[in-house]
């Protein structure tokens, strides 16, 4: 027998219109031994119609569904202790947001391999969401945009997302790599390298490179998922550079 990743046993309902994968997501969550597939439905009116009898633990909602999103309400009037889990989301700031904001407790990301599905709904369930650190960085943003507002203090407009180099440089500046070492290993001219991470701290907010570093700390942001940048290095006990580096 194999150890369940799950606290306590859970009822799951999945709605896809894709039968290949709300069929075969539910004969691989049905070998899980805590949880156990109470339906599986292609149409999102159907599934509502039969919500009130199933009261369903967790509910896998496929993204692709055109008015999915809009059903949240209505599923969670129908199953109030539900949790809904937008299934096969686009690891996009933009929407990832709009499916919280309408209720979605977690998600699952287009880009998760099926042994991952499992680990991902037991992190959910204990109130944990494992996300990239630009998604990550975004949501901290806009939980700040949030406070201000409800504080009375005017917000700025909000600060563009981070590239995906970007977010790559802020990785490696992490990692105590100088510009040149950093234009180095990514094959770019110092002079772009700078602007990179110019345009980086303006859009965290930092005032210094040497912040960087602190901020991923403060943050507590795993820039390696699901992300893991090729950095090419000679060895993994590499020391961190004590050289400053101006922008």
């Amino acid at each position: 027998m194999q150890p369940t990743h799950f606290e306590a046993r859970f009822s799951i309902l999945i709605v896809s219109e894709v039968r290949l994968l709300g069929e075969g997501l539910a004969l691989a969550l049905a070998r899980e031994e805590s949880l156990s597939v109470c339906g599986c439905f292609g149409d999102l009116d159907e599934m509502l119609a039969k919500m009130p009898l199933l009261q369903p633990d967790v509910v896998l909602l496929n993204t692709a569904l055109r008015t999915g999103i809009h059903a949240l309400g209505r599923i969670r009037s129908l199953a109030p202790r539900a949790k809904v889990v937008a299934l096969a989301i686009a690891d996009d700031l933009q929407n990832i947001i709009a499916w919280a904001e309408a209720g979605a407790a977690g998600y699952i990301p287009s880009t998760a391999a099926l042994s991952e599905v499992v680990p991902l709904l037991a992190g959910i369930m204990r109130g944990e969401q494992p996300c990239s650190g630009r998604v990550a960085a975004g949501l901290l943003r806009r939980l700040s945009d949030v406070a201000r507002s409800g504080s009375g203090v005017a917000s700025a407009p909000a600060s563009p997302m981070p590239t995906a180099r970007e977010m790559q440089i802020l990785e490696m500046i992490g990692s105590g790599y100088s510009n040149k070492e950093i234009a180095r290993q990514l094959n770019i001219g110092l002079a772009t390298t700078k602007s990179h991470v110019h345009n980086l701290l303006g859009k965290l907010g930092l005032q210094r490179r040497g912040q960087a570093a602190s901020w991923i700390r403060d943050h507590q942001i795993r820039l390696d998922v699901p992300y893991r940048w090729p950095l090419g290095r000679a060895s993994s006990g590499r020391q961190t550079s004590s050289r400053g580096q101006a922008i």
